[in-house]
């Protein structure tokens, strides 16, 4: 059996499991330039999917992302499709795109790879706190509207959503997800919240789906310098500093310099390792969990807390998710 860790690389896994690449429909979201999501589809065209589906909020800097997998194959075929998952009708208009789209006939591979990440407190125009609708509410409806072509895909299809060790810092505030109590925003408070939610949600697929053989997981990439920290970089010094360091304490329990001389920033390709043996390891059906980082399974409470994989708060969360955005889906 192969040995996976945290140098696994994503295009050696590609290469490993080139028959779960080829002829097959990947959809992925936030295809960024230099982000773990372009490093995934471009590693994922090395061997021939049939269809790459790059769901993204600018034509201009997915164009990028296109060009550079016609690079590494000529042969594979993109879409684009324009959304922004911090609004209800954009993501529900480009669910509805898939949807009609006669040359879409299955989607055997969902990665809902989009993210911001310790943003200031904003609500968006649906009156939604932005981490939690961008990373968790948009990717609710968006797959769950477009679930009829993964069932399509049948047994082996796979939902893949992108968490982090964040979640550690605090699981989903029921009572209070959009922080209207004074005082009780805080960056990382907010993005741990969604991250916890998409592995919630990932527990909450495998409810519905696993009897079909879909598995939906959810996977921690590692520490990677990208555009995910665009927030983080226009900071004040001072409240970075306070901030980072309350966040890594909480979650890993040390300092941020002990992080980093423990867990050095990983390269796109060790960063996108983890998804992509989520996304087409077969073998993955016979381990327990559902939460992967350094490209391993892992149940172990330390490294995914209860309060990201109780069955009963994923219920809750679906729930709650339904509520908020004012749709309720019968998977």
């Amino acid at each position: 059996m192969p040995i996976y860790d945290r140098n696994t690389e994503g295009l050696a896994l590609v290469h490993q499991f080139a028959d779960q690449v080829k002829g097959r429909t990947f959809l992925l979201t936030g295809p960024s330039p230099g982000g773990i999501g372009a490093e995934t589809v471009t590693s994922l065209a090395a061997e021939s999917p049939a269809l790459l589906i790059l769901v993204g909020r600018s034509p201009e800097k997915v164009q990028t992302v296109i060009d550079a997998i016609k690079n590494v194959n000529p042969s594979v075929k993109t879409k684009f499709v324009q959304a922004d998952l911090s609004s209800i009708k954009s993501v529900r208009k480009a669910a509805q795109t898939i949807l009609d789209d006669p040359e879409i006939t299955k989607i055997d591979v969902v990665i809902n790879n989009a993210a911001v990440m310790a943003c200031p407190f904003e609500l968006t125009e649906d009156k939604l706190e932005l981490q939690f609708q961008a990373n968790h509410l948009g990717h609710f409806i968006l797959t769950n509207k477009i679930i009829p072509k993964v069932i399509a895909a049948g047994p082996g299809a796979r939902i893949v959503n992108l968490s982090s060790s964040g979640h550690r810092f605090t699981g989903v505030r029921f009572e209070d997800p959009n922080f209207t109590e004074p005082g009780s925003y805080s960056e990382f408070a907010s993005y741990g919240q969604s991250k916890s939610a998409n592995i919630l949600y990932a527990v909450a697929l495998n409810k519905r789906l696993a009897s079909r053989g879909i598995r939906a997981y959810a996977v921690h990439p590692g520490s990677i310098q990208t555009n995910l920290q665009h927030y983080v970089k226009q900071m004040d010094s001072a409240h970075l500093a306070k901030i980072m360091d309350e966040a890594v304490k909480k979650v890993m329990g040390r300092t941020l310099a002990e992080q980093r001389a423990a867990d050095p920033y990983k390269t796109l390709q060790q960063g996108c390792g983890t998804t992509l043996r989520a996304a087409l390891d077969p073998d993955l059906v016979k381990e327990e969990g559902v939460f992967l980082q350094n490209t391993n399974l892992t149940t172990d409470p330390n490294e995914v807390k209860e309060w990201a994989t109780d069955p009963e708060l994923a219920e809750k969360l679906w729930k709650l998710s339904e509520d908020l955005v004012g749709e309720k889906f019968d998977i």
